[in-house]
């Protein structure tokens, strides 16, 4: 039986952060689909567009720091959604001020990871995604 393939929103505006997502993912034998959206403002259209009908996805990762709408508007709008208000969502962000921290802890993240200089630190990421999914399933 194999593993299953799941489906993943990430909200990231930078594209190299999106491929070494990609590569992490793929070193943790992480078998996904990805939908990326690199402005808050996007992704707070796909948010509020998302009816019950679609299939919401199994995990969503969320950058803080984005174009026109910050991530903590985009968590905001996605627990607002009922199609979309259980999906787990996990922070991917640079900044590591705790007062960061608690705003997004407040509506409901399974995870808060701070992104890393190191590449091989960055690759690790794919390891707590798989986890996180599998502890969601």
């Amino acid at each position: 039986m194999s593993a299953p393939r799941y489906k993943i929103l990430v909200v990231e505006d930078n594209p190299s952060d999106v491929e070494l997502l990609r590569l992490a993912f793929k070193q943790a034998g992480l078998d996904c689909e990805l939908t990326v959206i690199g402005d808050g403002g996007d992704a707070l259209d796909f948010v509020r567009r998302h009816s019950p009908a679609d299939q919401p996805p199994d995990l969503a990762i969320l950058d803080l720091n984005l174009p026109r709408r910050d991530g903590v508007e985009v968590l905001g709008g996605l627990r607002a959604n009922p199609a979309l208000s259980e999906v787990p969502v996990a922070v991917l962000s640079s900044a590591s001020l705790p007062r960061e921290r608690a705003r997004v802890e407040a509506l409901r993240i399974r995870r808060y990871i701070q992104k890393p200089s190191e590449l091989d630190e960055f690759l690790k990421i794919g390891g707590q995604v798989k986890e996180l999914l599998r502890q969601e399933k």
